[in-house]
């Protein structure tokens, strides 16, 4: 099969919002390269939906490690598909379905024999997320196009958005997203609530006029310290905790400022060009991780490099460090 004869494309990413984001500027380089083919993206059930109506994909649905399982007992309907991931029943699903797949390496002869290219998962320490999910399409020649992440948001998110400003008299507000809690398994990321407290008394007190928009997720930990953030600043915050991703994407685009550790929010966040914050633990490195492209972000990166380890607190970002940011891009605004 010639490769300009691929017409319908399946790629396979079921895994966190950040990963299955960071994966859009390969997504967008294959429909780039095969101009005329037709995209299918599956991701994971309660993920997927963050790729819903990218220009550059025909269709999205979801699939599991367990549902896979089941489907593709009826012929090869792809005549090419890229797996992201380790999930065995996801690999042998696009083995069932495409006539050619692509996945890294499973570390199983019995299925990497069968793939059209098994890629090598790159060890660099040094390269970004970005350019090892291009590793994929890279196998078979296609070059990136863009890095920058992407997230296409319809009529109806808009309005969803402007909906929830006005039912909460938050037009006239300088509005600033709060993302202060990352993966509750991973806690070590997080910067302490206090200090999210601290940071956004010093901006209301600079600016009576700020408003903070308190983003989260209904995880019970989570919860329980961004409630206490938001109740810590009654009357100058609006909490979306618990709210879809989609609906939360569209109100992070009506805001003047982003702030949060580096988690799939920040990601979903980077796809607008709208100023943000972002503080990274030592082991999650803005070089690694962080927005490519983006006309408008700023990196604080924990000063322990060298040494650094889980027992790196992010405590050692001051306050201070964080609102000299903030300050200098609010002054800018």
């Amino acid at each position: 099969m010639k490769l300009n004869s691929y017409k319908k494309i399946l790629i396979i990413i079921v895994s966190r919002i950040g990963d299955t984001l960071l994966t859009t500027p390969a997504i967008k380089s294959i429909a780039s390269h095969y101009g005329d083919a037709e995209i299918t993206v599956l991701g994971h059930p309660k993920r997927y939906k963050v790729l819903q109506y990218l220009p550059f994909v025909h269709c999205t649905g979801s699939i599991s490690k367990n549902s896979a399982f089941c489907k593709g007992r009826f012929g090869k309907i792809y005549d090419l598909a890229f797996v992201y991931g380790y999930d065995e029943s996801l690999v042998l699903y696009a083995l069932r379905v495409s006539k050619r797949t692509i996945a890294f390496k499973q570390g199983n002869s019995k299925i990497d024999d069968r793939l059209y290219k098994s890629v090598e998962f790159p060890t660099s320490k040094s390269m970004h997320f970005v350019d090892i999910l291009m590793s994929l399409p890279k196998a078979i020649n296609i070059s990136a196009t863009s890095k920058r992440l992407s997230l296409f948001l319809t009529k109806k998110d808009r309005i969803f958005a402007e909906n929830i400003l006005i039912e909460n008299n938050l037009n006239n507000k300088t509005l600033v997203g709060i993302q202060a809690v990352g993966f509750p398994t991973k806690s070590y990321r997080d910067w302490p609530i206090e200090y999210f407290s601290e940071l956004c008394t010093k901006m209301i007190n600079k600016n009576p006029n700020v408003h903070f928009l308190i983003y989260g997720g209904c995880d019970k930990k989570e919860k329980k310290k961004i409630s206490w953030l938001f109740d810590s600043l009654m009357g100058h915050a609006t909490s979306l905790i618990g709210m879809p991703l989609r609906e939360t994407a569209a109100v992070m685009s009506k805001t003047h400022l982003y702030i949060g550790v580096n988690t799939g929010p920040t990601h979903i966040m980077s796809t607008f060009d709208i100023p943000m914050i972002v503080l990274n633990h030592c082991l999650l490195k803005n070089s690694v991780y962080g927005a490519i492209g983006h006309p408008h972000y700023f990196s604080i990166d924990h000063p322990n490099d060298k040494k650094c380890s889980e027992d790196s607190t992010m405590s050692d970002i001051s306050v201070k460090t964080v609102f000299e940011v903030v300050d200098s891009v609010l002054k800018s605004l």
